[in-house]
């Protein structure tokens, strides 16, 4: 530990909590994200984007995003996509709860190291529903679609830094970085 560095932030790192509007907002445009009418050549390539920014909500601001937030937005995920009710809501409490539980660990990491700790979820979720849909009896299970968890794991860095920027949180790469993207 270094004698320059303070270890409680100070004067301008001191941050405001997030605006539950702003929240609300991003959700809201990643769900209409998700809900774009995809050609079916890349539709199982296409990433959930609710679940990529419901997940950096639940570590920058638990408070406004949580398991309840999770489980609506879930439950309208199955509305929208014809599935059985609960399949998304159960993947996305789950993937939730384990970044909640996560969330004091990764709050002290980059945001590269973010992406590296949530890409298992991301997949994992993606996992999830092809599995739930295989059990309750889904037509055709693709799996393809186990692709769209490997893209939005891919996008959830770009996705941080863009939310980031948009909450003025200052993006911090990597460790030790001594520049910010600003």
């Amino acid at each position: 530990m270094s004698a320059d560095k303070p270890l409680v932030p100070q004067g301008p790192q001191l941050l405001a909590p997030v605006p539950a509007r702003l929240v609300a907002v991003t959700l809201v445009l990643a769900f209409i994200l998700t809900l774009l009418p995809w050609p079916d050549e890349v539709a199982w390539l296409v990433p959930d984007f609710t679940l990529v920014a419901l997940l950096y909500w639940s570590i920058v601001a638990p408070r406004r995003a949580g398991l309840g937030v999770a489980f609506g937005l879930g439950l309208l995920g199955d509305a929208t996509h014809g599935l059985w009710m609960g399949q998304y809501a159960l993947s996305y409490v789950l993937s939730v709860y384990i970044a909640l539980s996560l969330q004091r660990r990764l709050e002290n990491f980059p945001l590269f190291g973010r992406a590296l700790h949530l890409a298992p979820i991301l997949i994992g979720q993606s996992l999830l529903v092809l599995l739930t849909g295989a059990w309750l009896g889904a037509h055709e299970t693709d799996w393809r679609f186990l692709a769209g968890g490997l893209v939005a794991a891919l996008i959830w860095l770009p996705v941080a830094i863009l939310l980031d920027r948009v909450s003025g949180r200052p993006a911090i790469l990597l460790a030790d970085s001594p520049h910010e993207i600003k």
